[in-house]
């Protein structure tokens, strides 16, 4: 069946709207006429815009190309990588009647993000995404709101001090409560995941809220349980972005209804509670977290009356944004470190021995000691990109229709820039399946900075967050090496190093015996 279609795709490839007419007007015979209406019709469904990149030839309509791509045992890396092996490093897939296209390695990939910005800045209109962030907030807005949201929000971040002593500040001081709870386990076998995510949520609540949350707190703690059931369901939920037609079926198979419910539960209990209390509290002269400097800016912008799209609704989806960006990748990427030394003991070993060296164990590892370890930072390096917590990476789109390579990229269309390509590529690292931090040291043990080292994506839109990740993952790390020791539970069975895919490319949940010093 599929290769009779494939043929009548080619065959009508070329027919006009008259020739049809022109056929039936000629051919008296019903019953050929009624075939050939057929056909056309079945062409109709199946046909694809002129010049567009290669992709599987057979697109059933509805669907797409989504039963015939290899889903790789739940591994969503695999059927991009076949698919550039067939069709090159710009290939086209229909999910359901959307017009996906990927971009591949590092050098397409600059060009699209960074030489031609101006073109694949904007983020795609989706369905689930659109009901759930209204196209407000930072993270998936496009366009003059898009600017508005993340030029304050990047110069009110450097201003509490990204990249300096006082968010240095707020990362160690809840690293020590961190340390604390680990400590108490006496080296007794535990799951981390659930600490790390509220340790490192607490660090953009010192930041947002100006508070930290006891990790025992009923409303910290019921966020953080709804964060987690939203990630689960991402799987589901990009089925009804690809096919929102699923949404008008009985109950909540895609889990949709759960997702909304529970984004605002978030905002009615924790999020707009906080900024009320703000707003009845306000002192313009103390406006030391990004609430209040929120505010701060929404009564400048009302008093000159400029316009501007600094308001409630923004800031409201601007928090979730911060908070969803800024703790799951941070505690995913902890955890994977965490169990790539499980399974690299020697590793280990040498990031301790690194850590004594310079820091000692007197006091805890900071910022001004990152240079002198050269080993730790290519360890953190190679989890990020062997891990790879982003996968593909952040969904884009043209605003027109354009031409890029040869490849006719109509309007509205979702292009990929696809961060595994890059990642993964033999070409670029040689053994890229392989656990190898010396691959960012050179001949003398110097870190060595890789141009194709992209976890954070590249462009406009890279991540926001990038210097408070990086500025966590070395903090929590070397003072958690230098503290414990990380051991398996059972040494010859060690926890897996399968990913789980969502949101993020999380590792297995697994537990491990900490170990003080």
């Amino acid at each position: 069946m599929a290769g009779i279609l494939t043929k009548l795709h080619d065959v009508f490839q070329d027919i006009t709207t008259d020739d049809i007419k022109e056929f039936c007007k000629d051919n008296v015979n019903v019953r050929t006429c009624l075939i050939f209406g057929v056909c056309v019709g079945v062409w109709w469904l199946i046909r694809k815009p002129r010049g567009i990149p290669p992709g599987p030839r057979f697109t059933l309509p509805v669907v797409g190309d989504m039963l015939s791509l290899d889903g790789g045992d739940g591994d969503v890396r695999i059927a991009p990588r076949q698919l550039r092996k067939k069709y090159g490093d710009i290939f086209s897939v229909y999910f359901g009647p959307k017009l996906f296209i990927f971009i591949n390695g590092y050098d397409l990939i600059k060009e699209a993000l960074v030489k031609r910005a101006d073109v694949f800045s904007s983020r795609p209109s989706m369905f689930v995404n659109d009901i759930i962030n209204q196209k407000k907030g930072i993270v998936l807005t496009s366009g003059q709101l898009w600017k508005d949201q993340r030029k304050f929000a990047l110069e009110t971040l450097r201003e509490f001090g990204f990249g300096k002593t006082i968010l240095e500040d707020k990362i160690n001081e809840e690293i020590g409560y961190f340390v604390e709870i680990i400590g108490n386990q006496n080296g007794r076998r535990f799951d981390m995941w659930r600490l790390t995510q509220a340790s490192v949520s607490n660090v953009i609540s010192s930041l947002v809220y100006g508070q930290r949350f006891d990790y025992e707190d009923p409303i910290f703690k019921d966020f953080l349980e709804k964060v987690e059931e939203n990630f689960a369901a991402v799987g589901s939920t990009v089925v009804m972005n690809a096919l929102p037609i699923l949404r008008f079926l009985p109950g909540d198979l895609f889990k949709i209804k759960r997702t909304i419910r529970n984004v605002q539960t978030a905002e009615m209990e924790l999020i707009e509670p906080s900024i009320n209390d703000h707003l009845k509290n306000y002192d313009e002269n103390n406006t030391n977290d990004y609430i209040s400097a929120y505010i701060k800016e929404m009564k400048r912008v009302e008093k000159t009356g400029e316009e501007s799209y600094i308001n409630r609704e923004n800031l409201i989806k601007s928090i979730g944004d911060l908070f969803v960006a800024g703790t799951e990748t941070t505690s995913t990427t902890i955890l994977w470190t965490i169990l790539y030394l499980l399974h690299n003991p020697s590793v280990q070993v040498r990031c301790y021995k690194e850590i004594q060296d310079v820091v000692g164990s007197g006091r805890l590892p900071s910022m001004k000691d990152r240079p002198s370890m050269p080993y730790t930072q290519a360890v953190l390096q190679e989890v990020l990109r062997i891990a790879n917590i982003v996968i593909i990476g952040v969904p884009h789109t043209v605003d027109e229709d354009i031409l890029f390579h040869g490849y006719y990229i109509p309007k509205g269309t979702v292009v990929m820039p696809n961060i595994d390509s890059v990642l993964s590529d033999d070409k670029i690292w040689g053994d890229a399946d392989v656990f190898r931090p010396e691959r960012f040291l050179d001949e003398n043990g110097q870190l060595v900075k890789r141009e194709e080292f992209i976890p954070f994506s590249l462009g406009r839109r890279t991540c926001l967050g990038e210097s408070l990740a990086k500025m966590e993952l070395f903090l929590f790390m070397t003072t958690l090496i230098q503290r414990f020791e990380f051991k398996p539970v059972d040494p010859d069975n060690l926890p897996t190093l399968k990913g789980v895919f969502g949101f993020t490319h999380a590792p297995s949940k697994y537990e491990v015996r900490v170990v003080p010093r």
